[in-house]
């Protein structure tokens, strides 16, 4: 079976919409058959961006999921997808990748923090479609390369993002803000 592609995002006619209608232009790109995308979310711009993915047959919608339910589709699943069109931190980002899914994703505002290029994933100029199908192509045509970023997306989220790892960080902050005498 070809690689199965997850997105986690609201459908919402704002900057996620934009992420989308990169995301169906990056797969366009790709060979037919190649991949398959399963889309979790809802909102209001659910028929437009039904729309963007009209033409492709591997796509799937779930709808709006319980968070119960999401470690199950992160499992069945083996590469995150978000182009992060001016978006922030990204906390699907952060699930996929503690999951241990490598990540495709835009070079936005807060996501270099959390993707670390050419280890727990590959990143892109968020609306740059060409470089995100070449990204995609990659990945899905070196399943190697995809454990091996998956095995250290979870190595660095369970690092870094874990409470003790936040906790270390709070505290190396507050370290540099009030130094011991």
């Amino acid at each position: 079976a070809p690689p199965r592609l997850l997105t986690v995002a609201m459908l919402r006619p704002d900057v996620k919409f934009q992420s989308y209608r990169v995301l169906s232009d990056a797969l366009k790109q790709l060979e037919e058959g190649s991949w398959q995308l399963l889309i979790v979310g809802d909102g209001e711009a659910r028929d437009e961006v039904r729309r963007l993915f009209a033409w492709a047959d591997d796509v799937a919608f779930t709808g709006a999921l319980e968070t119960e339910d999401l470690p199950k589709i992160y499992a069945q699943a083996d590469l995150f997808v978000w182009p992060a069109v001016r978006e922030g931190f990204g906390m699907a980002i952060l699930e996929a990748q503690a999951s241990g899914l490598p990540v495709v994703a835009g070079r936005a505002l807060g996501v270099p923090d959390i993707v670390e290029e050419g280890v727990t994933g590959l990143l892109a100029e968020p609306e740059d479609a060409k470089a995100h199908a070449a990204n995609l192509k990659r990945l899905i045509e070196d399943a190697g390369l995809r454990a091996k970023m998956g095995a250290a997306a979870s190595e660095k989220a369970a690092a870094q993002h874990s409470l003790k790892g936040a906790a270390e960080t709070m505290d190396a902050v507050l370290r540099k803000l009030r130094p011991e005498p």
